[in-house]
């Protein structure tokens, strides 16, 4: 996969851990309790319950809660996956972009939702 380029990325935390999304992607942003349950939080992705205060919301409807949210208007590099990493997070991984001095995992929203879908499932 070639490195491309992005505006607009949405910087987000699940506890401790960093993840961010295309602000493309996301067509409206609520909170938790506007959506009675129906989202997932993305700390499910890293193995803890997180109680978020931000959920991002998809075309599709679907939903994913962040413990935090930042609005990053600047142009970054998203660097490729390695191949290794292509069914990461359920095929949600779409590569990593460096912003704040740290590495961020890009994720699909749609994807990435699905993929929690299937873990909280599986916990379940």
């Amino acid at each position: 996969m070639l490195a491309s380029r992005a505006s607009g990325i949405l910087l987000c935390h699940a506890g401790a851990d960093r993840i961010a999304f295309l602000a493309q992607d996301v067509t409206s942003i609520d909170l938790p309790s506007a959506l009675d349950g129906r989202s997932r939080a993305a700390g499910l992705a890293f193995g803890h319950r997180s109680d978020p205060v931000r959920v991002l919301l998809s075309r599709p409807g679907e939903g994913v809660g962040v413990d935090t949210l930042e609005i990053d208007t600047e142009p970054h590099l998203i660097l490729g996956l390695p191949s290794l990493l292509g069914r990461a997070a359920g095929g949600s991984l779409r590569g990593f972009i460096l912003a704040r001095g740290l590495l961020w995992p890009l994720v699909s929203l749609v994807e990435f939702e699905h993929f929690l879908a299937g873990s909280s499932q599986e916990a379940a």
